[in-house]
C-alpha cells in the first residue's frame, strides 16, 4: 500500500487526470493553465517532478510516443496500482478536518468520482459531505454568537465571509443529492 501521507493534492490531481486518458507533462501544463484548475501550478517545476515521484512510485508509468508530425514526446498513463491509490484516496471517509482544512481537496475527489468509482458512491460521498457540513455549520455560528462582541470588525466579518461559503457549499451538496437522485 501507497504512503498516502506523502501524495499530495498535485499528485492526486496528476492521476486523477492521467487515470481519465495519457497526457504528456506539457498537455497537463495547459491543461492547468487553461481550466478550472488552474490552483494547481502550471509550472515545470511542480508537474515534472511530481510526475517523476509517481512514476517512481510504480503509479503512473511513461511512455515515448511518435506521433505524426510531432516531436516525439513521453505520455504518462496510470497503471493499476495508480488506479486502485487513486480510488483508495477517494473512498476515505470524509472527516471533520477535511471539511475544516481541505474543502478543495474533497472538490477534487468528488470531480473524479464518476468515471473512477461511479455514481452511486459519489452520491454517497455528496450524503457524508452534507452531514458533515450540517454537523459543522452550527458550531460556527455558536462561535460567532459567544464572540462576537470581542471580536474585531474585520475579524467577525471574515468569519462570517467563512460561515457564508460553508452554508454555500451546504446548499450545493442538497442540489447535487437531488441532481444525482433524480438521474438515478
Amino acid at each position: 500500500m501507497v504512503n498516502r501521507s506523502s501524495t499530495t493534492t498535485l499528485a492526486f490531481a496528476l492521476l486523477g487526470l492521467i487515470s481519465q486518458k495519457p497526457y504528456s507533462g506539457y498537455d497537463l501544463r495547459k491543461f492547468f493553465s487553461s481550466t478550472p484548475m488552474t490552483s494547481f501550478s502550471d509550472s515545470p517545476g511542480a508537474i515534472y517532478p511530481a510526475l517523476r515521484r509517481l512514476e517512481r512510485r510504480g503509479l503512473i508509468r511513461g511512455r515515448v510516443d511518435a506521433g505524426k508530425d510531432r516531436r516525439k514526446r513521453r505520455l504518462f498513463e496510470a497503471t493499476p496500482r495508480g488506479r486502485a491509490e487513486f480510488r483508495r484516496w477517494q473512498l476515505q471517509p470524509i472527516t471533520r478536518d477535511d471539511v475544516v482544512h481541505h474543502v478543495d481537496s474533497l472538490m477534487l475527489r468528488f470531480a473524479f468520482m464518476d468515471e473512477s468509482v461511479g455514481r452511486a458512491i459519489a452520491l454517497r460521498f455528496l450524503k457524508a459531505l452534507h452531514k458533515e457540513l450540517a454537523s459543522y455549520i452550527p458550531t460556527l455560528h455558536q462561535y460567532l454568537k459567544a464572540n462576537r462582541s470581542a471580536m474585531p470588525l474585520s475579524g467577525r466579518l471574515a468569519l462570517e465571509s467563512g460561515i457564508l461559503g460553508y452554508e454555500s457549499l451546504f446548499r450545493w451538496t442538497k442540489a447535487a443529492i437531488a441532481a444525482y437522485q433524480k438521474e438515478n
